[in-house]
């Protein structure tokens, strides 16, 4: 049998089969070696090496496993594929991208509900603050507010979060002081029926000089240490956002299971937001499905060709199916694990079910959203192809580093 492998960028220079040297050929994108699944694999790259162990019955199961690495991302697929990818620094892995690269043309890992650490299963989505998440890798931040007196205060729904946009953006404007060729998008949403002094609150807290008002896309290069204002509340008087108010997207319907396009004066948005669901299944191939359209490239440059694209990984149906629960399938651990306690007695005390969540049916080893969404980017990088979109995840570091992986796949060939 065969091992197919692709590494973008590198180069596969000698490999061996449970200590024994194999030959090595080369089809298209892929190295081929001459080794059986079942074997333990060492792969000699060009400036590193890559530990590939037989697969146990749990990654049979998932389809994918991370590997041991040096310098490298790698994971095994199935039993006969493997993917190399460079390692980034998430603190500045945008920073060899190319300045001419449309931001809407980058695989960008995101946050749902990015500031929702507290409110247990019903409401938290993330075990790490902004200022964590930032050092992770995500560059995408979904922030819920309220106007609470002269403050903006974050909340999920009605489950205070115990931070303010302040935070938020002091936390933002540091990470882009110390990496200053990276971008950050920051959307905000108003968590509450109307408030009149909230565009006010929010213009006063993005004054500093260093964020970008503009409503078109903008290239990789015009937004390097800047933050991108992504907005989803109106303003109230004309004099306010004189500068523009950032990219948004003049409607979003409310839990689209298809998703919706919208042209806003030639700024092109494609959005999947479809939440209230308990199928995780269901769920994961409404989001790839929405992505597969972009996973081809779309040449140099910015315009109506190149539409930015967010996708929400994140889905929960009160109380059977919460988020943690489709996130991981109940079998991450981490604080999701603790937290699935919770939603599983609740489910069983109310009569849930949960359909594919909290009902267990969609349990073990496979996992929830999150890494079957790992799986399929896996199958498309081997593929040489990747989404140009925004994916947005709840409990994203429960599954393997997922949000490196999402960054990796910009090193994939246009």
């Amino acid at each position: 049998m065969t091992i197919r492998i692709i590494a973008p960028g590198r180069q596969v220079t000698a490999a061996s089969a449970n200590g024994n040297g194999v030959n090595i050929s080369i089809d298209g994108h892929h190295f081929v070696v001459e080794a059986n699944p079942g074997d333990n694999i060492q792969l000699e790259l060009d400036n590193g090496s890559v530990d590939v162990p037989p697969p146990n019955d749990d990654d049979r199961r998932r389809g994918w496993r991370r590997l041991n690495a040096n310098n490298a991302l790698a994971y095994a697929v199935e039993e006969d594929k493997i993917v190399v990818l460079p390692a980034c620094n998430m603190n500045n892995w945008m920073s060899g991208l190319p300045d001419d690269r449309a931001l809407a043309d980058l695989t960008i890992p995101g946050t749902h509900e990015s500031a929702a650490l507290f409110g247990g299963f019903i409401s938290q989505c993330q075990n790490h603050d902004v200022g964590q998440q930032l050092q992770h890798g995500i560059r995408f931040f979904d922030i819920r507010l309220k106007a609470v007196g002269n403050e903006l205060q974050t909340f999920h729904g009605v489950q205070a979060q115990n931070s303010t946009l302040r935070q938020q953006v002091e936390w933002i404007e540091e990470f882009l002081r110390q990496n200053p060729r990276e971008t950050v998008i920051l959307s905000i949403k108003q968590e509450q029926e109307d408030a009149e002094q909230f565009p006010q609150l929010v213009q006063d807290a993005l004054s500093s000089g260093m964020w970008r008002f503009d409503e078109n896309f903008p290239t990789l290069g015009e937004v390097r240490g800047k933050g991108i204002f992504f907005s989803r509340f109106g303003k109230k008087s004309d004099d306010q956002f004189p500068n523009g108010q950032g990219l948004k997207p003049m409607r979003w319907p409310d839990n689209q299971a298809d998703g919706f396009d919208q042209d806003w004066h030639g700024t092109q948005f494609r959005i999947h937001d479809w939440y209230d669901t308990d199928n995780i299944a269901d769920k994961t191939s409404g989001v790839t499905n929405y992505v597969d359209s972009t996973c081809d490239g779309r040449g140099a440059g910015v315009g109506p060709n190149h539409p930015m694209t967010i996708a929400f990984a994140s889905a929960g149906k009160f109380p059977g199916a919460p988020p943690h629960w489709m996130a991981s399938g109940g079998s991450a651990g981490g604080m999701s694990q603790v937290l699935s306690v919770g939603a599983s007695l609740f489910g069983k005390i109310g009569g849930g079910g949960g359909g594919g969540g909290g009902g267990g049916s969609d349990t073990g080893p496979e996992g929830g959203v999150n890494a079957r969404l790992v799986r399929w980017l896996l199958n498309k990088a081997m593929e040489c192809r990747r989404p140009r979109a925004i994916i947005n995840l709840d409990f994203y570091d429960e599954t393997n580093g997922m949000q490196e992986l999402i960054a990796a796949l910009n090193a994939l060939p246009e």
